[in-house]
């Protein structure tokens, strides 16, 4: 992911209506009263990752579409995240559930995946970009504007509560991997991703069902932060 710095826009609009007449001499009407709504001040980049950093937990179903110049129509994913704040040990898990079940888990310093075609762990340090992506999703969930503003550019579009972030790669390897992630949302909950390839490509989720609130039980959090237990062996066939 990325990020950049941030302007923040406060709209005011305040709209008069004045009537009268005009022809035959009449005994003049008072104006109506005109209140001017007040100024609603824009959400700040501060005021956004603070809400972030305040939650005790999060929970969102997903669509996400990725659209590739080689396809005709757009891969589509449907599933849960699962995330928890802990600092650097926060947790992030995507229950992918169509069109094919597969789990991914980001625990502290590895990534891990399990899917129809087995499983996979790899060390976050041993692979920067990995690294860069996965510290983007964990950061911005986790309100981390220090760490964010070492990897990205952030710019920041408000009008009241609305808001979408723009991020840009600002380290290598990533910055020639992606080539911009535009996040939107209200207030804490978020709407949309997008995640814009530097060929490219592009995927966009769409967020629903979003629960910025969600406390997870111990049970809750072995289970929903853990892969699925690997398939028993078939027991051999017997004579």
């Amino acid at each position: 992911m990325s990020v950049r710095t941030g302007r923040f826009a406060h709209v005011l609009m305040v709209m008069a209506v004045m009537t009268g007449s005009i022809g035959q001499a009449q005994a003049a009407e008072p104006l109506p009263i005109t209140v001017a709504a007040p100024a609603v001040a824009s959400i700040t980049l501060e005021q956004l990752l603070g809400q972030f950093a305040g939650m005790s937990g999060l929970q969102a179903s997903f669509r996400e579409e990725k659209r590739m110049a080689l396809l005709a129509a757009p891969l589509v994913n449907e599933g849960t995240i699962y995330f928890v704040p802990n600092g650097k040990k926060s947790r992030l898990a995507r229950h992918t559930a169509k069109p094919a079940r597969s789990v991914v888990v980001i625990d502290g310093s590895a990534l891990k995946l399990a899917d129809d075609a087995g499983r996979e762990e790899i060390a976050l340090d041993k692979s920067p970009a990995v690294r860069l992506f996965v510290d983007s999703f964990v950061r911005i969930f986790a309100g981390d504007r220090e760490a964010l503003a070492a990897m990205y550019a952030m710019e920041l579009q408000a009008e009241g509560q609305r808001w979408t972030l723009k991020l840009k790669p600002k380290l290598a390897p990533l910055d020639k991997l992606i080539e911009r992630v535009e996040i939107a949302g209200d207030g804490v909950v978020i709407s949309t991703m997008r995640v814009v390839e530097v060929g490219g490509d592009e995927a966009v989720t769409t967020f629903s069902g979003v629960d910025p609130r969600r406390k997870f039980s111990a049970e809750e959090q072995a289970s929903l932060f853990s892969l699925p237990p690997k398939p028993a062996a078939a027991a051999p066939a017997g004579r």
